[in-house]
């Protein structure tokens, strides 16, 4: 799938696309998988093109509303969606729990909760997000990875295999 959706809010601008995952890129054993089944499984990105004030919740509910026409008109997509910690996060709690949190964690959870108030406020039924949490870590040295994928109940074997060859990929 291929697809974008441009947000501007005040002096931000967000661009957010869906795009199929290279499938030439996985395992032969996966690439049968999503041929047999017609899975198409396609990357959520969310890029900032301008802009440094917080990204507000009218923002993240305009997301999250483009992504669930998209997947609910597709019967056969998986999101992917990797928790990135390259920008940081303007006026996060700076006292609370979140506060030492590495930003991909961060993200992961607010990507969870906002999964999770759709689903709730919309009573969606039949769809999981499931989180894969991957640590790299030896001595203490390391980074944590933050993967999702959300995809129709009756797609979750597939999740599952795509899941293994993360954690396969990674070495964990």
């Amino acid at each position: 799938m291929e697809a974008s959706y441009s947000i501007i809010k005040k002096e931000n601008e967000y661009r957010v696309s869906l795009t199929s995952v290279n499938q030439e890129a996985l395992p032969d054993h996966i690439r049968v998988v999503l041929a047999d089944e017609n899975i198409d499984v396609s990357e959520l990105m969310i890029e900032r093109v301008s802009g440094k004030s917080a990204t507000g919740q009218d923002v993240l509910h305009d997301i999250t509303g483009w992504v669930a026409e998209l997947f609910f008109a597709n019967p056969n997509l998986i999101v992917y969606y990797s928790c990135d910690d390259m920008t940081p996060i303007p006026r996060r709690n700076k006292r609370g729990g979140n506060r030492n949190m590495p930003v991909n964690e961060y993200r992961s959870k607010l990507f969870t909760r906002i999964f999770d108030t759709y689903m709730a406020s919309h009573q969606v039924t039949g769809v999981t997000n499931t989180p894969i949490r991957i640590d790299n870590y030896e001595n203490g040295i390391g980074y944590s990875l933050f993967f999702h994928f959300i995809a129709r109940n009756i797609h979750n074997n597939i999740v599952e295999i795509l899941k293994d060859n993360i954690v396969e990929v990674s070495g964990k």
